[in-house]
């Protein structure tokens, strides 16, 4: 049995609904039923079990041999993380799948709190004596959720980032389907570390891609750094997540997000991955 922590969020979200296209139901370890079953369905299967409590999640995971963990990023998001591989040790399990984050974000000296997290988790997770897999996406498609109001009102993508930069994006989807097969397949892809990417694009011919599907003018703006963490902070956004965003955007100017990875996907998905203008068509609707 299939166990996935971060079910209503859109990479596991979409990792649940690939594995119920494979003919698996897995099971939703999650904080709220009726949440649940509102994003995901009326037939998912659920278990309530909070990520801090460890008896509660360790009855949740009996029976369960396989975990995919994707949870929200939080300045405590590495203890949590390692609670559930202590867990889903505890109760049995014996493959470990984690999303991380990407090579330039990821180490004991991260500049945010999330790649310092994310390391932490990785050491303790290839110690734990369990199988693992680790999946480093490229920069995701969603992330432009947050320009969809600005899309929407005012035809303008606002981001810091320059905007004939190569970006290699990844939808939620790929990471999703790429996830989905590698639970399945423990014995092909234990002790691995997969990095992969959409073709790569820039952040002008992405906003080429919402005129084009929505039928209207969208232009990108570019942000200098320094414009973007004043607008964050004006926002109130916490310290740790400006300095996570930041740092992101720091890397990508030195061209850490600027490298084509499709080749995980072509492989273990079997198709090409999802474009920009499969991600806009899909999601016009929150666009316009």
């Amino acid at each position: 049995m299939i166990a996935v922590f971060g079910a209503t969020g859109n990479t596991g979200r979409a990792t649940v609904k690939e594995l119920q296209t494979l003919g698996e139901q897995p099971l939703c370890i999650v904080r709220n039923s009726d949440k649940a079953r509102e994003v995901l369905g009326e037939d998912v299967r659920t278990a309530l079990a909070d990520i801090t409590d460890r008896s509660a999640m360790e009855k949740a995971l009996k029976g369960v041999k396989s975990v995919f963990v994707v949870t929200g990023h939080n300045p405590d998001a590495d203890k949590q993380q390692i609670n559930i591989i202590e867990a889903a040790k505890a109760a049995g399990a014996n493959y470990f799948v984690k999303v991380s984050g990407g090579k330039a974000i990821v180490g004991p000296n991260a500049e945010s709190v999330v790649g310092r997290g994310h390391y932490a988790v990785e050491e303790a997770l290839k110690g734990s004596g369990l199988r693992w897999t680790i999946l480093r996406p490229g920069l995701f498609m969603q992330n432009t959720f947050g320009q969809a109001v600005s899309i929407k009102n005012d035809g303008k993508m606002i981001m810091p980032f320059p905007g004939t930069m190569p970006l290699a994006f990844i939808d939620v989807r790929d990471t999703g389907a790429l996830g989905a097969r590698v639970l399945l397949d423990p014995g092909k892809h234990a002790g691995k570390v997969y990095e992969f990417t959409g073709v790569l694009t820039n952040l002008e011919e992405f906003a080429k891609v919402f005129s084009q599907v929505l039928g209207k003018p969208v232009t990108f703006v570019a942000a200098s750094i320094e414009q973007a963490e004043k607008g964050m902070r004006a926002r109130n956004l916490p310290d740790w997540l400006v300095t996570h965003l930041v740092s992101v955007s720091r890397a990508a100017e030195q061209g850490a997000f600027s490298t084509e990875a499709t080749q995980p996907i072509r492989d273990i998905v079997g198709r090409a991955p999802l474009t920009t203008k499969q991600f806009v068509e899909t999601y016009a609707s929150l666009f316009s």
